[in-house]
């Protein structure tokens, strides 16, 4: 048993890692590929090399994980693509760390499709030679809390392009975020946005501080206030306040009284288009 583990020891030298991904790395500069990025960990008596290769005609880059035994990589995880760019995530919870606290490594990676502007989080969870994606957040982050680390996420319930208007005024808002809370939980992540009062206060404020900054030129900015308008109510719902953050909400909706009644009756319209959208109770006004 000594012996084989020696030998185990021995082929995970340095030396033996580095032959065995040559010849990874080699094949895919057959491809026109280039290593942008790379990054090691161990667990226990294996290590494992993640790398990020990218064209050098430019498309999507693709990510591989190997397991390198005995001389040999053995592939654990791949991510293919012809449109994302990825790339590690730089905190310190994402690089091959015990998050889960039970001996197996995580590994988070950002894929993001230009076109779009939109970045997804992806974490991987490591045992043996098994890896496994364990979550994928939308606009993922991770932020350190007292508690430890926590994934932030931002999706967009109503859709990346919200539009908004009838005849005499419309809008398109693409900044309607409900921002979510994440920690590591046995292997996975649960909800714990309940638990951080003090994050969706600080949200809640930094957010109605920037609304203020645009209501002096709303109809240039609307659709950046309605989307910081939406995220705020969805943080007041996060506190258990949603009906005092629609009651804010419903301020977007407020025009002069001297405003024509074609706008008057516009805006009502919208209003009541979004109360739909969110399932505002009918009891609320």
């Amino acid at each position: 048993m000594k012996g084989a583990l020696s030998l185990l020891l021995l082929a995970l030298a340095p030396g033996a890692r580095a032959g065995a991904l040559d010849a990874v790395d080699a094949a895919w500069s057959a491809k026109g590929f280039t290593v942008k990025d790379r990054v090691t960990g161990e667990n226990g008596d294996l290590s494992a090399s993640a790398a990020i290769y990218t064209p050098a005609e430019g498309g999507g880059e693709r990510l591989e994980i190997h397991v390198v035994a005995k001389g040999r990589a053995y592939l654990g995880y791949a991510h293919p693509s012809t449109v994302e760019r990825l790339e590690f995530d730089p905190s310190p919870a994402g690089r091959f760390a015990d998050m889960f606290l039970d001996g197996s490594r995580t590994l988070a990676y950002r894929a993001t499709r230009a076109s779009l502007g939109a970045t997804e989080l992806n974490v991987l969870r490591w045992e043996r030679f098994k890896f496994e994606r364990v979550a994928t957040f939308p606009e993922g982050r991770f932020l350190r809390l007292a508690e430890g680390p926590v994934v932030v996420s931002r999706e967009l319930p109503l859709g990346r392009y919200l539009s908004m208007g009838c005849e005499d005024f419309g809008t398109i808002s693409r900044s309607a975020f409900k921002t979510t809370l994440h920690a590591p939980r046995e292997g996975a992540f649960a909800d714990v946005s309940s638990r951080h009062r003090d994050y969706y206060q600080g949200e809640i404020a930094r957010k109605e501080k920037a609304m203020g900054r645009l209501k002096s030129e709303l109809e240039k900015n609307a659709g950046e206030y309605l989307g910081l308008a939406i995220s705020t109510y969805y943080d007041y719902a996060a506190l258990g306040r949603a009906k005092e953050g629609w009651t804010r909400l419903r301020e977007f909706f407020k025009i002069p009284a001297l405003a024509p009644a074609a706008v008057k009756t516009c805006m009502t319209s919208m209003e009541k288009d979004l109360r739909g959208k969110l399932k505002i109770p009918a009891a609320w006004p």
